[in-house]
């Protein structure tokens, strides 16, 4: 061997060495490669090494094999995966922007690694900008994004990709930057930043995760290991994973203060109507009325709590149902199955007319006797469906009820999403305990006779159904956070949850309420018949059933809802919540067991 082959040689294995040790993976297999370098699974190409211009090229190919390096160290390639779609441009821009991620924390660990990656940025932008390059964006996020995110001047050659970058963020281009690099530990929230800016900018598509057909091919295996008891743990955890994903576009939805008689109008793709008017709906709803509408309030979640509290409670929330989650994602699994497998084209053959049958076309030019055969599509009942989850908020829901309901409607829309169902989570209690601003109200009034219900109603939006479930996982934290749960006024909530779902476009609707037992209000009793709110509730229920339009379903936990709805299951262990939640779903959707 020459020595310049051994030169090569003994830079490759001290290469490769270095890669194996930054990146914590000793399994590593280290490829050289004349162009093209890349990471496939435990494989690293590199470029190959040169001696006629090894001298010049030594930091540059290092930095390489550093980049490649810090990916298997800081790079988690199921949350990235979560967020990729159907867009190559989306997911360019969210891959180079994860580089930047782990270079920058490479960087700030390694001062060798910051110094071999500046020169290669260097280097590559000496090259020059092609103003025609169809991926001159990417290129101008990644070169910027180093510069921002690791704190480094790439000099002039890089101020053209600035101002690219510039115009399309705008005048929020420093507080990006500045909110990436304050998560750079957190990869999920990283790249939720990254993915709400894209959406902002309409660059982001919102289609269906690009990992579908693995995904359902992993679902008929897993369905086919479901009763080897070894692998039990193994498909709850791709479960977990598959029923992920992100889709639709988001909808911010504005906190309403109700005022008396006032029109609230349009929220962001949700129409909201007022009480009075939600109330005209069901005339036949007599002997009910509200001393005071002013204090009641609709709200979205996030605004009850600041995003760092709303997150913590939504880790508490994690923790505190590990032991059941297993059980809960395994049974959605299943649901998750049967609709896709049913939302397949089903079609019926050998029928008298519809859409010529070409197949059986070979048959007929070997036989004209033989007659043109025709198919018709079969309608899937469960298509254009909206399902919304009203979970009870009182205080007797407090721990492990709320818990459960909690990571059950998460699941569950989740699972609906990867199957093109959209859902909604909303949750119903009272601002105060004992009457709040109303009761105060009536008291200076001079305590008025009968004077109807008497507290302050809060109606607080978890998820609404055209939010993507990613964008509203962290609300359902919430409901862990101590004083939200309060009273609960049923009838007034449901016709809430009603009115909803009345103004969707969706065909098929279908509302499913959870709660532990009858409507209790303090204040509202102590002044009104002792029966006052549940007649409410049995009167608002008995109009929605006689309606027809939505289909209602009640789960009572240890409370026998079968009194007031006429579609119910009560339950005594709350553990048995979301395998019943979901085998309701699957019966409604006429889903074989």
């Amino acid at each position: 061997m020459s020595k310049n082959s051994e030169i090569i040689e003994d830079f490759k294995k001290s290469l490769s060495a270095t890669i194996k040790s930054i990146g914590k993976k000793e399994d590593l297999e280290i490829n050289f490669v004349k162009e093209n370098p890349s990471v496939i699974g435990n494989i690293i190409n590199l470029t190959e090494p040169k001696i006629e211009n090894f001298k010049n090229n030594l930091e540059y190919l290092r930095a390489e094999a550093d980049s490649f390096a810090l990916e298997f160290r800081l790079h988690s390639k199921d949350i990235h995966q979560n967020f990729l779609n159907k867009d190559e441009l989306s997911n360019e821009l969210i891959n180079t922007l994860e580089q930047a991620r782990v270079e920058a924390i490479g960087s700030s660990e390694f001062k060798g690694i910051q110094k071999n990656l500046k020169n290669k940025y260097i280097r590559d932008l000496k090259i020059g900008n092609n103003k025609k390059d169809q991926n001159l964006l990417i290129k101008a996020f990644k070169n910027v994004a180093f510069e921002e995110i690791v704190g480094v001047d790439l000099g002039e050659n890089n101020s053209s990709f600035k101002n690219i970058v510039k115009e399309k963020l705008k005048k929020d281009y420093s507080n990006f930057f500045k909110d990436l690099k304050k998560c750079l530990h957190d990869q999920e929230k990283y790249t939720s930043k990254i993915v709400e800016k894209l959406e902002e900018l309409g660059l982001f598509n919102n289609s269906a995760n690009n990992t579908q057909t693995d995904e359902i091919n992993q679902n008929e295996e897993d369905q086919e290991n479901e009763n080897e008891n070894n692998d039990d743990q193994q498909n709850d955890e791709q479960t977990e994973s598959n029923i992920e994903m992100q889709t639709s576009e988001t909808t911010v939805e504005q906190s309403v203060s109700l005022e008396e008689n006032d029109d609230i109008g349009e929220e962001s793709g949700d129409t909201e109507l007022d009480y009075l008017q939600d109330r005209k709906i069901f005339e036949s709803v007599e002997n009910y009325k509200v001393y005071n509408y002013n204090f009641d309030e609709i709200i979205n979640a996030e605004e009850l709590c600041d995003i760092k509290e709303l997150e913590k409670l939504r880790r508490n929330l994690d923790q505190q149902v590990f032991s059941f989650q297993p059980l809960i994602v395994k049974i959605a699994n299943r649901l998750q199955r049967k609709l896709l497998a049913q939302q397949n084209r089903h079609w019926d053959f050998n029928m008298e007319d519809g859409f010529l049958d070409t197949s059986r076309l070979a048959k007929i030019i070997a036989n004209p006797n033989n007659k043109l055969s025709y198919k018709i599509e079969r309608e899937i009942e469960f298509k254009d469906t909206i399902v919304s989850l009203l979970i009870d908020n009182s205080g007797s829901m407090r721990g492990r009820p709320i818990t459960v309901a909690a990571l059950c409607s998460d699941i569950l829309a989740k699972t609906l999403e990867r199957c093109l169902i959209k859902s909604e989570i909303l949750g119903f209690t009272t601002k105060a305990w004992k009457g709040g601003n109303s009761r105060e109200k009536w008291i200076k009034n001079g305590k008025p006779s009968n004077p109807g219900r008497l507290n302050d109603l809060r109606h607080i939006i978890y998820k609404s159904a055209d939010s993507p479930w990613r964008r509203s996982k962290k609300n359902l934290g919430l409901l862990l956070k101590e004083g939200i749960l309060k009273e609960n006024v049923d009838g007034e909530a449901l016709l809430w949850a009603y009115n909803r779902l009345s103004y969707r476009k969706e065909k098929r609707k279908i509302l499913i309420v959870i709660s532990d037992g009858a409507p209790v209000d303090d204040s509202t009793l102590s002044v009104n018949p002792g029966n006052y709110l549940e007649k409410n509730l049995r009167d608002i229920i008995g109009e929605i059933e006689k309606k027809d339009e939505i289909e209602l379903i009640a789960i009572g936990i240890g409370h026998d809802v079968s009194r007031y709805y006429s579609k119910a299951v009560t339950i005594m262990d709350v553990d048995q919540l979301g395998e019943v939640l979901l085998n309701q779903l699957s019966t409604t959707f006429h889903l074989d067991n």
